[in-house]
């Protein structure tokens, strides 16, 4: 089976967007298929990504000796560009080389159109990987309700075209089936992120310490705190989202103010903890944690290459994974790409997430907790019960649970290929 990747990211862009598409491109080859990627040259200063998608170097080595197209950009490289110059391009690799298959990650959404112009020139089937629930996603917002309602249609019609279409969580693959059904046709397909195996190949213990070391590897969304005119803010109550979420979960506000009241009542947990952010830290979220009153306890390394970042990860006392809110009784459409490296360093982790497959998951880790990420008082009761554990020793092993051998990269590219060859049949 031959199979065209198209990938807006890919290496040395860094982040879980770039991750995804490289572990296909290692392990598909593996699994019997030749596998060509079609994505952008970075090759000039200012194609450099924003600050949540760093470049990332190590992540090169994933590669081996798979072929990669990169399609150049004339002119300022803005999405519509860079979408028209990877269509182009992905044209013309697969009209040499007439592939069974094309297979657009996304986002950016628009790719999914490259996807079917190369089916229209050269009859591969078109399979779209959703890295996130597009227009249904809390996090894509639109300006008003009339674009809101543009977007959900844009995305309907994608659906029903495409001869195949993969969730990354078994959430989004609900909302997909309750948006656009695929009756008589190949059903909806999961494949969730991964881990590495030759990232986790030892698993070692972690001394108890001087220090608690509650870490975070990714970055905090702090939005919501963004100090805005009245003008903004009438205006911001006409954006429309997929659902309704608290994206204040996603910011450090909560954690800090459990932390800070923990230190402020002399309890040991608050004394004791460290908090360690691995990750870019914008603006707002630098201001959140100045203004929290545990500012001094807050240690913040910047951007770690993934190979340093799987360092990190392994040292932790407790893993903190933030997520955003929700109402009740609704179940979130994704899991932060961060959860399955977090399961396979088989160290506690503190699930600040709701309802959905993250916490699911989670609950079948005895060591590791959940609480509502909009609550300090559920958090810091939570954090109360993990440190008592660390106080006792508890938390020094390193214990993976037999969960996160479903989620390595190769398992789930063995999903991805036998979903392909459904599509292809």
């Amino acid at each position: 089976m031959k199979v065209l990747l198209l990938a807006h990211y890919f290496p040395p862009d860094g982040g879980p967007g770039a991750q995804r598409p490289a572990s296909f491109a290692r392990y598909l080859p593996q699994l019997g298929c030749e596998v060509v990627v079609v994505t952008r040259a970075l090759a000039r200063e200012r194609d450099r990504n924003a600050v949540y998608d760093p470049h990332d170097a190590s992540l090169l080595a994933w590669l081996g000796d798979v072929r990669v197209e990169r399609a150049t950009c004339d002119g300022a490289p803005t999405l519509a560009a860079w979408t028209a110059a990877l269509t182009a391009r992905a044209v013309e690799v697969a009209q040499a080389w007439r592939p069974d298959v094309v297979l657009a990650t996304l986002s950016p959404f628009e790719l999914a159109e490259a996807a079917f112009a190369v089916r229209a020139q050269c009859g591969a089937k078109a399979v779209i990987d959703l890295r996130d629930p597009w227009a249904l996603d809390g996090w894509f917002v639109s300006r008003h309700w009339l674009e809101h309602r543009q977007s959900v249609a844009k995305m309907a019609a994608a659906l029903a075209s495409a001869d195949g279409v993969v969730a990354n969580v078994p959430g989004a693959r609900v909302a997909f089936e309750s948006l656009e059904p695929r009756k008589g046709r190949v059903p909806y397909g999961v494949v969730t992120n991964g881990w590495e195996e030759s990232d986790f190949a030892e698993l070692n213990d972690v001394p108890q310490g001087a220090t608690w070391r509650l870490r975070v590897a990714g970055n905090f969304l702090s939005t919501n705190f963004q100090r805005f005119s009245a003008a903004k803010r009438a205006w911001r109550l006409l954006r429309v989202a997929g659902e309704r979420i608290d994206g204040r979960g996603r910011s450090p506000y909560f954690l800090l103010g459990a932390l800070a009241s923990l230190r402020e009542d002399a309890h040991p947990a608050g004394r004791d903890a460290v908090l360690e952010i691995a990750g870019n830290v914008d603006p707002i979220t630098r201001s959140v944690i100045e203004d929290s009153g545990f500012a001094d306890r807050v240690q913040m390394p910047g951007f770690l290459p993934h190979d340093a970042c799987v360092r990190f990860t392994a040292g932790a006392d407790v893993l903190v994974l933030p997520m955003h809110g929700l109402p009740s009784g609704a179940r979130a459409r994704m899991v932060p790409g961060k959860f399955y490296e977090y399961l396979a360093a088989g160290r506690p982790i503190l699930g600040l997430v709701p309802e959905g497959d993250a916490r699911d998951w989670l609950r079948e880790d005895a060591r590791s907790r959940v609480a509502d990420p909009c609550s300090a008082a559920a958090i810091r009761e939570v954090l109360v019960s993990m440190h008592d554990a660390w106080r006792r020793g508890e938390s020094v092993s390193t214990q993976r649970i037999p969960l996160a051998k479903r989620f390595t990269r190769r398992a789930q590219a063995k999903e991805l290929e036998l979903y392909l060859r459904t599509v292809c049949s």
